[in-house]
C-alpha cells in the first residue's frame, strides 16, 4: 500500500476511507443532487445503456446506483476502499438490478486499452501529492477509453469561497465534524484537519490535503493526456464557466 515517506504513515485517502465511519461521516449526501449530477452527464456524455460505464473513486456507490437504476446495466463503480465498496453493495439494487462495482487503483485500472465507453470522476482529483501523479491519473483513464470516447469530472478550483481559510462545522445526522483549514497559495493546496464526534462520542481525527487546479490548468493536463476539452461549466445547471465559479465541471473527449 503506498505510504508517505516522510512520515512512513499511509496516505489520507486511504485512512479517511475506511472502517464504517466514512459512512456516519458523508451521510448527508442526498439523493436529489445526485439525479442532476446524472441527468448532467446523461445528456453531455451522451450515455446509451449498452455502454461500459466507469464510476471511478465511486465511494458508496451513488452515482454507479442511480445510473443503474436509469438502465445502464453496464456502469461499474471503481473504488480502492473495500469498506466503501462494501456499503456500495449492501445497498438496495437499484430498481432490482444489481449494480457493478469493482475495487481497483485509479492509477492502474484493470480495463484492456480502448474498452471502455465513458467516465467519470467527481470530486475525486488532486489527492495525489504531485502534479506529475495527477496527470498519470488522466492518462490512465484515457488508455481505458475508447476513440471518442468522453470523459466527465468536476473539480473545485482555486476561488475565494473554495480556499477560505478558518473553521466551519458540517452537521450530519448520524456525526457533527469540526474542519479547520488553511490555504497554501504556494502550492495550491487546501490542507484540512479534522475532529469528527460520533453518536457513540468517539473522536475520530483525520486530515486531508487536495491540490486545487484552475480550469486552464485542468485543460492543458487533459490535452497533454490525449484528451480534447469539448467543455467546461460553473455548475450543474449547465452555467459557462467564470472567474466567480467555484465549481469546474469538465467534459473531455479521448482523441
Amino acid at each position: 500500500m503506498p505510504r508517505n515517506a516522510d512520515t512512513d504513515q499511509e496516505p489520507w485517502w486511504i485512512t479517511n476511507y475506511r472502517g464504517r465511519n466514512p459512512l456516519q461521516r458523508y451521510s448527508h449526501h442526498n439523493r436529489t443532487k445526485t439525479r442532476r449530477t446524472v441527468d448532467f452527464y446523461i445528456r453531455y456524455l451522451s450515455l446509451e445503456p449498452n455502454q461500459t460505464i466507469l464510476d471511478l473513486c465511486c465511494a458508496f456507490g451513488r452515482h454507479t446506483h442511480e445510473l443503474t437504476q436509469r438502465g445502464f446495466p453496464r456502469a461499474v463503480g471503481v473504488d480502492l476502499s473495500a469498506d466503501m465498496l462494501a456499503h456500495a453493495i449492501s445497498s438496495d439494487a437499484a430498481g432490482g438490478q444489481r449494480p457493478r462495482f469493482l475495487r481497483a487503483d485509479i492509477r492502474a485500472l484493470p480495463f484492456e486499452n480502448a474498452s471502455v465507453d465513458a467516465a467519470l470522476m467527481l470530486r475525486s482529483f488532486g489527492f495525489l501529492d504531485t502534479t506529475r501523479e495527477d496527470l498519470g491519473v488522466f492518462e490512465e483513464i484515457a488508455r481505458v477509453l475508447r476513440p471518442g470516447a468522453f470523459l466527465g469530472m468536476d473539480h473545485f478550483p482555486p476561488h475565494s469561497a473554495t480556499t477560505k481559510v478558518g473553521t466551519r462545522v458540517l452537521e450530519g445526522p448520524a456525526a457533527t465534524t469540526i474542519v479547520r483549514t488553511t490555504w497554501d497559495p504556494a502550492t495550491a493546496r487546501l490542507n484540512s484537519h479534522m475532529s469528527t464526534r460520533y453518536e457513540d462520542g468517539r473522536v475520530d481525527p483525520l486530515r486531508s490535503s487536495s491540490r486545487l487546479y484552475t480550469p486552464e490548468e485542468l485543460g492543458a493536463m487533459l490535452v497533454e493526456a490525449g484528451f480534447a476539452v469539448q467543455g467546461q461549466f460553473g455548475g450543474y445547471d449547465g452555467s459557462p464557466i467564470s472567474e466567480d465559479s467555484t465549481r469546474c465541471v469538465v467534459i473531455a473527449r479521448r482523441v
